[in-house]
């Protein structure tokens, strides 16, 4: 971008403007796919691991569904960015690329939403979970019936209590 911005200030393009303009144009472009499409990643990746856990799905059935139909999105535009590794190319072949990853990230912003009220429900229901980040109390929900997850983060929600001995009797 610095390079084209240098060429268009220079006196000598007359004959190259409109060439150097759409090429700012496309980079410019490509700067908000790229931006939205890192963001969209990132978001995937973390609720991947939260929709992938049995518990939660059920508890946020809703979600769950939207998150697929992203999940099975992102993922087909992630084959045709192997298939096609040059990205002047994938930009031809996939229309409106840029509204489709601006929609996919409104729809991930809207399931952390509703991820963040269903945790805050379970806080007001045991508020010692207050004391636990929001990846720790989605790892006990998720984990509820492993025991070792739970006694992992006994500590943080109780204080002098390291460990619990559970018989079954």
């Amino acid at each position: 971008m610095a390079s084209i911005n240098m060429i268009l200030g220079s006196r000598y393009v007359k004959p190259l403007r409109t060439p150097a303009e759409d090429l700012k144009k496309t980079f410019m472009y490509l700067s908000k796919v790229l931006d939205n499409w890192i963001f969209l990643q990132k978001q995937w990746m973390y609720l991947e691991n939260i929709f992938t856990a049995g518990d939660i799905r059920k508890q946020l059935s809703a979600e769950a569904s939207k998150f697929d139909f992203v999940d099975k999105n992102f993922k087909q535009i992630m084959l045709k960015a192997h298939k096609q590794p040059n990205v002047m190319k994938l930009l031809r072949t996939i229309n409106n690329l840029n509204e489709h990853l601006m929609t996919y990230n409104e729809t991930l912003d809207d399931i952390q939403k509703q991820l963040e009220r269903y945790l805050e429900t379970k806080r007001q229901a045991f508020p010692r979970f207050y004391f636990l980040s929001n990846d720790e109390l989605l790892e006990i929900l998720a984990k509820s019936n492993d025991l070792e997850v739970i006694q992992q983060n006994l500590r943080t929600c109780f204080d002098n209590i390291m460990r619990l001995e559970i018989k079954e009797g």
